[in-house]
């Protein structure tokens, strides 16, 4: 029943927000999901005796934002609530890389949290900023962005989208301050200062904090980005060059990360996209190529992975275990209110994949349905067959396979 009186609560919260509302810039989303998931026999899933199971979700984002002069506000509140298995899974796979606060301040709130229920809210944006002719200086609560993966994204420090990830309206805010000038030829520099702890509730450490230059320009014809960064003890660099080639256009990024205990992991992007007919529909396709710098090439279980891939794992920097990936795909406008988005990612480490779906149905001018599938594919010990959680466990983690129907409404 808690699904449904969540479900019910958050559709009359967002028939609160009227043209009144509007008016005073106060928007929202809600967004509703069923989700049916399959796990294999030898999975922590099976084990929990949750091996077959459907969740219901609903996620409700009310966002306000204000300019007066060089000045602008925003805060958004999210209202989370989740019903199912999968809630008392999650804390059990929790268990398996436990987070680092990713986020200096704790915003979140515990409404409800029973074995298959859960209800929380959180403040995901609170900033305030300045913009003047050529400067930009923005302080606390906020989303910022890096990189051009389209699948992969190594540049992209802060809380990246990971690959399979079906809900990319809003990236997570975190504490941090923001600015960027400006120069006259139209390239930019932004620098990032995001202070964390190193555990909850403790006190903000550099090692545990990030701090980033980031510049965008062109050079001979080309966009560049540049990027140099002290990460969570680590420091880190990047270049990523783009252009067009014919009709297409592509990009190429280097990231390499100096570890603070001596090592040097190098990964690399590269990705093509062109806007194409087929069967006399407009259609965008792209390929890119990802290499892991922290992969591993073998079946180790997943108590054996390197430190520095684990952490990422575990902070949400890293969702992928391998070292070379080709990821494949297109979005597809079979009717003007219709799109198609299938997707292929291949790890060639171990000749597994990764197949997703989606649909996008637009509804109205401010509602879509979307429905979609993700499919693994691998050998036992592979990343998409299930590795190992231990030595000599018989339990394996990957991926489940699961088909979702979700209806997003905004306002």
């Amino acid at each position: 029943m808690i699904r449904w009186r969540l479900t019910i609560a958050a559709a009359l919260a967002a028939g609160l927000v009227g043209p009144g509302a509007h008016a005073q810039g106060l928007h929202g989303r809600l967004a509703v999901t069923d989700e049916a998931s399959a796990d294999a026999h030898d999975s922590l899933a099976g084990a929990l005796g949750e091996r077959r199971r459907n969740d219901a979700a609903l996620d409700l984002r009310l966002t306000w934002a204000r300019r007066a002069g060089p000045w602008d506000f925003a805060l958004d509140y999210e209202l989370t609530g989740r019903a199912g298995p999968g809630v008392a899974l999650a804390r059990a796979e929790a268990g398996l890389f436990a987070p680092p606060p990713a986020t200096w301040l704790d915003l979140t709130g515990t409404i409800a949290d029973r074995r298959r229920q859960s209800l929380t809210q959180k403040i995901d944006r609170l900033s305030v900023g300045y913009a003047a002719d050529k400067l930009v200086v923005r302080l606390g609560r906020q989303a910022i962005t890096w990189g051009a993966g389209q699948v992969f994204r190594p540049m992209d420090l802060i809380d990246p989208f990971a690959p399979e990830a079906v809900d990319t309206d809003y990236k997570p805010g975190i504490d941090l301050a923001y600015a960027q000038w400006l120069f006259d030829d139209g390239s930019d520099l932004q620098v990032i200062a995001a202070p964390r702890p190193a555990r909850r509730g403790g006190a903000v450490t550099a090692d545990a904090s990030t701090f980033a230059l980031h510049w965008h320009g062109r050079i001979g014809g080309l966009g560049t980005t540049a990027m140099a960064a002290r990460d969570r003890g680590d420091w880190t660099a990047a270049l990523g060059l783009s252009g067009a080639l014919g009709g297409a256009v592509w990009n190429l990024e280097a990231v390499p990360t100096w570890e603070a205990d001596g090592g040097v992991r190098t990964s690399a992007l590269a990705n093509i996209s062109n806007a194409v007919t087929l069967a006399g529909r407009n259609a965008t396709v792209f390929a890119e190529y990802f290499h892991n710098g922290f992969g591993v090439g073998d079946d180790r279980p997943l108590d054996a992975l390197p430190n520095g891939l684990s952490d990422r794992l575990s902070r949400g920097q890293l969702f992928n275990t391998g070292r070379d990936y080709l990821a494949a795909g297109l979005t597809l406008e079979w009717t003007p209110l219709v799109t198609l988005t299938p997707v292929v990612i291949a790890n060639l480490s171990d000749g597994g994949a990764y197949l997703a779906g989606d649909v996008d149905w637009s509804l109205s001018d401010n509602a879509v349905l979307k429905l979609g599938a993700r499919v693994p594919v691998g050998r036992d010990g592979s990343e998409y067959g299930g590795r190992a959680v231990g030595a000599g466990s018989p339990l394996r983690f990957a991926p489940p396979a699961s088909a979702y129907v979700q209806l997003r409404r905004y306002f």
